[in-house]
């Protein structure tokens, strides 16, 4: 049997559990080791399934946190639509106007400042893996990383910290990238925390730059708003969407593709 990718394995663990919880962790360990993941990982992956708050430990039982929705790994989000999010990133390198930017977490920006190819005296980020392609950018001078709770799930700094040194700052141009934009046209993200920090940046900011694929557009989605399209100067996406609604949004915001 091929090696199980955390990923699927914390699918595997999910969909065991809404039907089994609660459970012993002898018996989950037991239905590990019986799908051929080691003792070693599968205890590592009860950790990281309790720090994302997916379960809860009580007493030597499982517990499935049945409020909390599967959230894509890091490495998920970075596979999916990456022709998408390459053309996406190569519009947004043609829309930077400063020598000073303000870029957020997600694979998105990671493959914007990547693709960033005219000089940049100094970029912020509150995204870890941005910083890092930020700082092999021979382009970009000087990466400053805002610091804060690190989430794996998307490689943002956020919380208390991060919001705090935000609410220092002024941006000229911010570029983000967001979870979903809902049929109210409002600009989401999965996580509380980032969806507050994005909200302070956006306040804190000359024009801000979004960065969505057309997958993202008009879903249905119960999570963190942001705040409404009409709060930002520029979408960037990929192609051009058919539908009342997509014109309707063209009334909102400037949108290029």
């Amino acid at each position: 049997m091929e090696k199980l990718k955390r990923g699927d394995r914390i699918k595997m663990y999910l969909a065991y559990l809404s039907l089994n919880s609660p459970i012993s962790i002898k018996k989950f360990l037991n239905f590990a080791v019986e799908n051929k993941i080691p003792e070693i990982t599968s205890r590592r992956d009860v950790k990281l399934l309790e720090s994302l708050n997916y379960i809860d430990l009580e007493m030597g039982l499982i517990k499935l946190n049945d409020s909390k929705e599967y959230e894509a790994t890091r490495d998920e989000k970075h596979s999916a639509n990456r022709e998408e999010k390459a053309k996406i990133a190569l519009t947004a390198v043609s829309m930077i106007k400063e020598k000073e930017l303000f870029v957020g977490a997600g694979t998105t920006c990671e493959m914007f400042v990547k693709s960033i190819n005219t000089p940049i005296k100094l970029l912020y980020t509150n995204g870890f893996e941005v910083a890092r392609v930020a700082n092999l950018n021979v382009n970009i001078n000087r990466v400053v990383l805002i610091g804060g709770k690190l989430r794996p799930q998307s490689s943002a700094m956020c919380g208390p910290i991060a919001n705090m040194v935000v609410e220092t700052l002024k941006f000229s141009q911010s570029f983000i990238t967001v979870t979903n934009m809902d049929a109210e046209f409002n600009l989401c993200n999965n996580n509380e925390d980032e969806a507050y920090l994005t909200n302070k940046v956006i306040s804190r900011s000359g024009e801000v730059v979004c960065l969505m694929d057309h997958t993202k557009f008009n879903q249905n989605f119960y999570g963190n708003i942001i705040s409404n399209v009409s709060s930002i100067d520029q979408l960037v996406i990929d192609k051009e969407i058919e539908g009342p609604e997509f014109e309707e949004l063209k009334t909102k915001t400037n949108v290029k593709w």
